[in-house]
């Protein structure tokens, strides 16, 4: 991921943290001790999570299509529940959590975290551009979960079988690719027996020069 912090709650969450143990009477190398274990388990957690980001956004957004495909990709449009119900199983995971990112200034404000999962629903909000939805889960093999000196055993990716017939509500073209991109999608789909929706973004038509509105 591109943001170094994922997973990890940042400065105020800290302070946050480092002060309940004061109040309670932790003694300032306990707090140390505590704090670096947290760390160490925060990390340890990081190199076993997976996530699969997509936007939230209620239309569409040049912003995002500049980034993420303005010359060379299509979007699928889906929902939260046909999300959830298109997922079957998985490899190295055995169960995915879902959920909208909430975005804050770590350097001020405290994020709520009662697990590990939790903090990656909380991102910088230097990153609010996204208006993220994902889907999270952690590798559930004991073979991985226990060995944090050799992170490469540990896979990169994780596969979730997906019924794209329940997922894809539509596909949608990005707006400057040419009107040929559509045919060519329509055919593969057809070729492999799907019947999904395809659009070709309008997202850069000009408007009307003379209205017959009245």
């Amino acid at each position: 991921m591109e943001d170094g912090y994922e997973g990890v709650l940042g400065e105020a969450a800290t302070d946050t943290q480092l002060k309940a143990w004061k109040r309670r009477g932790a003694p300032s190398y306990l707090r140390h001790a505590l704090w670096n274990r947290e760390l160490k388990e925060t990390f340890f957690w990081r190199e076993r999570t997976y996530i699969s980001c997509w936007n939230s956004f209620p239309t569409e957004n040049a912003g995002l299509w500049r980034i993420y495909g303005d010359d060379k990709g299509l979007a699928i449009k889906t929902s939260w529940k046909k999300m959830k119900e298109s997922l079957i199983k998985g490899d190295c995971v055995d169960r995915v959590f879902y959920g909208r990112v909430d975005y804050k200034n770590f350097s001020t404000e405290g994020a709520n975290s009662d697990s590990y999962t939790d903090q990656y629903f909380s991102k910088r909000i230097e990153f609010s551009h996204e208006n993220e939805f994902r889907l999270v889960a952690h590798d559930a093999s004991k073979d991985h979960n226990y060995n944090d000196e050799d992170l490469t055993a540990i896979p990169k990716f994780a596969t979730v079988t997906c019924d794209l017939n329940i997922l894809i509500d539509e596909l949608i073209i990005s707006p400057r690719l040419g009107g040929w991109v559509k045919g060519s999608v329509e055919e593969v789909c057809r070729q492999f027996g799907n019947d999904w929706r395809i659009l070709q973004s309008n997202l850069y038509e000009m408007p009307e020069r003379i209205s017959n509105k009245f």
